[in-house]
């Protein structure tokens, strides 16, 4: 897994709404225009920047794909953690290792949907 801790500053998640805002809205303006324009190296060129917009769209998604595989699998281990702990409280052994890497894999939860929320505050 990759390590990763977010910046708890709301200016990146603002800033990351505001360019959501403004790709939205590059996008229609594009289309907009596109519909509208009777030259065709004109068409071309608006036609390769609604291409340009779309492939940045797909980035986004490739980064929520991976932070969604690595949130499944963190959350197997979360399971797996939450046996371990009962099984240990069962058989009267001491848990507090096993209780604290589970509270430290639900931290590590809790980032990763923080991260998939600045990436693309719409998405939720």
């Amino acid at each position: 897994m990759n390590s990763f801790i977010p910046s708890e500053g709301r200016s990146g998640v603002e800033q990351l709404k505001r360019s959501t805002v403004i790709a939205t809205q590059t996008v229609a303006r594009l289309l907009c225009q596109l519909e509208n324009e009777p030259d065709e190296f004109t068409r071309s060129r608006l036609l390769k920047l609604l291409l340009y917009e779309a492939e940045k769209s797909r980035l986004t998604h490739q980064q929520l794909d991976r932070i969604d595989g690595h949130m499944a699998e963190l959350r197997e281990l979360t399971y797996r953690q939450v046996e371990l702990v009962e099984k240990g409280k069962l058989k009267g052994q001491l848990v507090e290792r096993a209780a604290n890497l589970l509270v430290l894999l639900n931290d590590l939860m809790a980032n990763y949907q923080m991260l998939r929320r600045k990436i693309n505050p719409l998405a939720e």
